[in-house]
């Protein structure tokens, strides 16, 4: 037996006897506490099936099967018009093209839905084929001949209706939005075409292989690699794609691509504070960034050989010690330090927000997922104290009423407290995550099987995260059926 017919397995026998308990009263818990109704999985299922059956690319020359990445919710067919953006989201950013409808498909804003479409593969044939189709056509046919790069992330999407390369921007720039988890499962359904990529990332999108030096920015069609916004989060998501692309290939030009990265950003770190700059000759110091790059050091420490696993291992355990120390403050600011001064770790802007979500920024639930990111992978006590005091800060929470919240800010937020809950036992975390699982069923869908955008929009938009907070959502089920033997995927990609 494979181990993905194993998981599924487990899946389908775990699920049916949530069903048997939820029909039977509710059934027992081990301690013999009654187990409340889940309401949450509806939305997940209609979310799920709509996408599969409605919000697949059928359109144009090309049938690719790719999940558009804008809806009418109303018709669940591509939008005739341009709506106006939900509340922080640039315009050059949307799927499709420059000033044109959003007929858009982003496959990286889609990662939660193809995670959950797998998780869920025993229920039938339909979701895992999907999300094979979906990734396979993409890789087999979207990819960069000269530069390897894919068509995704932040400024590029593939306009589904002229089977073209979409681009918000005059010229198309490649630029993850957020770290790529499937890369197993590419290499598994494109081998070659992944390895393509990987290579891509290193030849045309560094622009010196001694130094590390590159820009997150890189074109698409045109291998012609910057020297200027070195983002350590960036940085973080090219090394963690070098280090799968080792682990599949054993191509040792993948080892020497990470300890080039990692080198640069180890030099990076002021004398005295260890702070590490933001970008190429800034004195600022962004945590969110360095975290991010430290959770996917951590991840690439696991695939790749001895010394430079215990480096990364090495490098990651260093930001913790600095993130840890910050003068966050969660219980009168209700957020964690978002820029610092780098050789004098004084702040210099506000703290994050709790429900404004933005290009660019962090709310303080974002930042909490990745310390839940690095609890769960190293145990260390101040991440369970820091997700804990950002739960509290949710306790009593909603967005004012001047607040366009996204999906992906809900879907923190209820996994944050399923995390404290994890990490503290005290049941106040779970009762709020059901609080706000009900509140964002009600305001994000209504009557709907998508959610909208965003609380103040009206249509269905990839870009906010709805994924994110459909994965929240089925994390939420399973944990209110007091469900442990099998967890649904981590949502903690959004970084």
């Amino acid at each position: 037996m494979s181990f993905n017919h194993r998981v599924h397995t487990t899946i389908a026998i775990t699920c049916l006897t949530s069903l048997a308990l939820a029909t039977a009263g509710y059934g027992q818990n081990l301690e013999g506490a009654p187990v409340p109704p889940s309401p949450f999985v509806n939305p997940v299922y209609k979310y799920m099936e709509t996408m599969v059956k409605h919000g697949r690319d059928t359109y144009g020359p090309e049938k690719t099967g790719l999940f558009l990445s804008a809806l009418d919710r109303k018709t669940l067919k591509p939008l005739e018009t341009r709506p106006p953006a939900p509340a922080g989201v640039r315009e050059i950013d949307r799927p499709g093209p420059k000033g044109g409808p959003l007929v858009g498909a982003n496959l990286q804003l889609d990662q939660n839905l193809i995670r959950l479409l797998y998780f869920f593969g025993w229920r039938g044939e339909e979701e895992p084929k999907a999300a094979d189709q979906a990734l396979i056509w993409f890789l087999k046919n979207a990819q960069s001949p000269t530069t390897g790069l894919l068509p995704w992330g932040e400024h590029l999407s593939w306009n589904v209706m002229t089977d073209q390369v979409a681009s918000g921007v005059s010229t198309p720039m490649h630029e993850f939005s957020r770290p790529w988890l499937l890369w197993e499962k590419c290499f598994e359904l494109a081998p070659e075409e992944s390895r393509k990529f990987a290579l891509g990332l290193w030849n045309s999108q560094v622009a010196n292989h001694d130094t590390g030096a590159f820009d997150r920015h890189a074109p698409l069609n045109k291998s012609a690699p910057r020297d200027g916004m070195d983002f350590p989060r960036h940085a973080g998501f090219y090394i963690r794609t070098w280090a799968e692309a080792y682990a599949h290939t054993e191509d040792q030009t993948f080892l020497m691509a990470i300890e080039v990265m990692l080198t640069r950003f180890e030099n990076k770190r002021h004398p005295e504070t260890g702070l590490i700059e933001f970008k190429k000759g800034s004195s600022k110091y962004v945590p969110a960034s360095s975290l991010s790059m430290a959770i996917d050091c951590d991840g690439a420490a696991r695939k790749v050989p001895e010394p430079l696993a215990t480096r990364l291992a090495n490098f990651a355990a260093r930001e913790d010690e600095i993130f840890c120390s910050l003068p966050h403050d969660l219980k009168n600011r209700k957020g964690f330090v978002r820029q610092a001064e780098k050789a004098s770790v004084k702040l210099i802007d506000e703290y994050t927000p709790l429900w404004q979500a933005k290009y660019g920024g962090n709310t303080t639930a974002m930042m909490g997922m990745m310390c839940v990111s690095r609890y769960e992978n190293t145990g260390k006590v101040c991440y369970r104290d820091l997700i804990a005091a950002a739960a509290d800060a949710y306790l009593d929470s909603l967005p004012a009423e001047n607040v366009d919240a996204w999906p992906m800010t809900f879907g923190h937020a209820i996994s944050l407290q399923l995390a404290a809950f994890r990490a503290t036992a005290q049941e106040k975390y779970h009762h709020r995550a059901y609080v706000l699982g009900e509140f964002a069923m009600k305001n994000f869908w209504g009557d709907n099987p998508l959610p909208r955008a965003s609380l103040k929009t009206d249509h269905y938009e990839s870009i906010t995260g709805a994924d994110t907070l459909v994965l929240a959502l089925e994390e939420l089920h399973l944990s209110t059926l007091h469900i442990t033997a099998i967890r649904a995927p981590v949502n903690t990609i959004d970084r």
